[in-house]
């Protein structure tokens, strides 16, 4: 006479289960870190150990001490304070160029027909296929005294002598607007893309006009894709340093330029490294200010809505 088979309760074979699953989920888990281990490494030894050296050298002594006394000289010096206030005039009115340039483009080319907005993101997108620094030497010949924009401006009879178009600081921004042009009229046109048609279709069978259907309804839903373009633009053109060294022509000091500076010809390493520990800050400042602001708008998005 065979035994019996023995069973295991319900219970017992839950908990089994349940064991079972989480060993199987703590081993994927291990799996993905396994996994996403080299860029860890690579961010780390490439990012983190670079900033850390460089917040070092900032406060360290040639005795050994630390001390604030290179920040302290950076804040006080009216060279480098200058240089901030240039960072940050050249940064926002990069800014604003490309909200006033990009935000129509970025309208045009959502509303337009496929073929004809294929063509608009080919233009949008040429640039990212030839070098920073061949386009900026592009925008010099073109900029010039004896370029072509002032060659057509005499031949038309538009003014009687060369413009000052390069070397200063409209040279700068018209280098800046054309290169971040692109990275603000993507999100923006990914933003207005998204938009139901049927809102804008209610809007016109209410009677709203298309200006009035663009400020009132276009814009605020695409209002995500226009702040997120204007931060990322924002941002990088802090730190950009081959456009304003090129076309400002030393006369735009810039941080990166003075970082340059300090590191090729004056040798001033901690005063270097000082301005792109302050230039850091800069950036965690802003996307800080950012959060802070969408979230302020969201709160009272919601209390509205409440």
């Amino acid at each position: 006479m065979s035994a019996p088979a023995m069973t295991l309760p319900a219970a017992d074979g839950a908990f089994d289960n349940s064991a079972l699953l989480r060993r199987d989920r703590k081993l994927a888990q291990i799996g993905l870190f396994g996994l996403a281990l080299p860029a860890v490494l690579l961010v780390t030894i490439a990012i983190v150990v670079p900033l850390a050296a460089m917040f070092w050298i900032s406060i360290a002594r040639p005795d050994g001490s630390v001390s604030l006394d290179t920040y302290l000289r950076i804040l006080s010096t009216p060279v480098y304070t200058r240089s901030v206030l240039t960072t940050f005039q050249v940064s926002g009115m990069t800014v604003l160029t490309c909200m006033l340039l990009g935000t129509p483009f970025a309208l045009v080319m959502a509303s337009a027909g496929q073929r004809l907005a294929s063509i608009l993101l080919l233009v949008v997108m040429l640039p990212f296929w030839t070098a920073l620094l061949v386009r900026t030497y592009a925008l010099s010949v073109l900029l010039q005294r004896n370029g072509l924009v002032n060659s057509f401006l005499i031949d038309t009879g538009l003014v009687s002598e060369p413009l000052p178009l390069i070397n200063n600081f409209f040279g700068t921004i018209v280098g800046m607007t054309h290169v971040m042009l692109p990275l603000f009229i993507l999100p923006v046109y990914a933003a207005i893309k998204q938009i139901d048609h049927n809102i804008i279709r209610a809007a016109a069978s209410l009677g709203a006009s298309k200006l009035l259907t663009l400020r009132a309804v276009i814009l605020p839903l695409a209002a995500n894709g226009i702040f997120a373009g204007a931060v990322l633009v924002f941002v990088l053109s802090l730190g950009f340093y081959v456009t304003p060294a090129i076309l400002g022509g030393g006369r735009v000091p810039m941080i990166s330029t003075r970082i340059e500076q300090n590191v090729s010809v004056l040798s001033d390493w901690p005063a270097a490294s000082a301005l792109g520990v302050l230039l850091l800050l800069s950036v965690g400042l802003v996307f800080l200010v950012t959060f802070l602001l969408r979230r302020s708008i969201k709160a009272l998005g919601g209390s509205a809505n409440v």
